[in-house]
């Protein structure tokens, strides 16, 4: 079989983001004939055009806009390949790419990943705080080896494995001067007028899911007034008055001036967290971290909290 060149895969991935033969050329120090030429070879082997070519621009076929994602995929994970080749030969024998949601980022977890790291000095793990939907994308497309998504996905992905490490209380976030500030718990139908600030559905549409299956328990649906990616965000939207919030109760250990977290009554909701990576066979740190985080939490000290919250 003709298979495709690595540069001609990556001719193409850089003709395709800059829709421009020209710029393409120049990102990739060739000359215009010369990318043309490894273009039409692509297509040649391929036998499907990639491309639409026209005296002003540069457009993707519906095969082009596919293969330009399975095009990354392949060439991101030959650099992952090409840097843990070199890392090995330096004695550095593994590299783990993990994601987390910053909000999210608890005691436990924090102990999770330290003891990981003294156990695997060998190992280099290196986090980034992104969304669950954007974390989902990145462990499909083998840019992430595993991630914290918080909330599972509602459908089971073929490709992916999901593990449940842990879970805690929903609660209310409201302003200071919300009604219903002062109380001990709320029940969520005496807040069904007030007008929502939620994270957005976007970044975390397994729990916005989950949060309308809540109002639709309680025969209400939700006023969404202001939307955003970052809890950060929404909080300082709950403690300028914009609105009110349902939220993970570990999300209570960030400095919120202006906003009370208040248990809800009548009902246990809580938020499952979940660990996602590919599956298949996954390299064994990934199994030995799965075995860290089914570990029993120990106890923790009691700690005065930075926020008011009532259970």
């Amino acid at each position: 079989m003709n298979r495709p060149t690595v540069h001609e895969l990556e001719c193409f991935q850089a003709t395709a983001e800059e829709l421009n033969f020209s710029r393409a050329a120049k990102r990739l120090n060739l000359s215009q004939p010369a990318l043309s030429r490894q273009i039409r070879s692509l297509e040649d082997k391929l036998g499907v055009h990639l491309l639409v070519r026209s005296t002003r621009r540069v457009t993707l076929t519906n095969a082009g806009a596919l293969y330009l994602e399975d095009a990354r995929t392949l060439l991101t994970r030959l650099d992952h390949a090409t840097d843990a080749a070199r890392r090995t030969s330096k004695g550095e024998t593994t590299r783990l790419r993990l994601a987390f949601v910053g909000a999210l980022l608890d005691d436990r977890l924090i102990r999770v990943l330290r003891d990981f790291r003294r156990s695997h000095v060998r190992c280099q793990v290196h986090l980034t705080d992104l969304p669950p939907a954007r974390q989902l994308e990145a462990l499909r497309a083998g840019e992430l080896d595993g991630g914290f998504v918080g909330a599972p996905p509602d459908r089971i992905d073929p490709g992916l494995r999901t593990v449940l490490w842990r879970s805690e209380p929903l609660v209310l976030a409201l302003p200071v001067a919300h009604r219903f500030a002062r109380e001990k718990s709320v029940r969520l139908a005496n807040v069904r007028d007030d007008g929502w600030v939620m994270v957005s559905r976007d970044a975390a549409p397994a729990f916005r899911r989950q949060f309308d299956r809540f109002c639709a328990s309680e025969k209400f649906r939700a006023r969404i007034v202001h939307e955003s990616e970052r809890v950060s965000a929404v909080l300082t939207m709950v403690a300028a008055e914009q609105g009110i919030s349902l939220l993970p109760k570990g999300v209570s250990r960030l400095i919120a001036n202006g906003v009370r977290f208040v248990a809800l009554a009548g009902r246990t909701a809580r938020l499952d967290h979940t660990f996602a990576f590919a599956a298949g066979r996954p390299p064994p740190e990934i199994e030995d971290l799965v075995a860290l985080l089914s570990r029993p939490d120990p106890p923790c000290p009691r700690q005065r909290p930075r926020s008011t919250i009532t259970d």
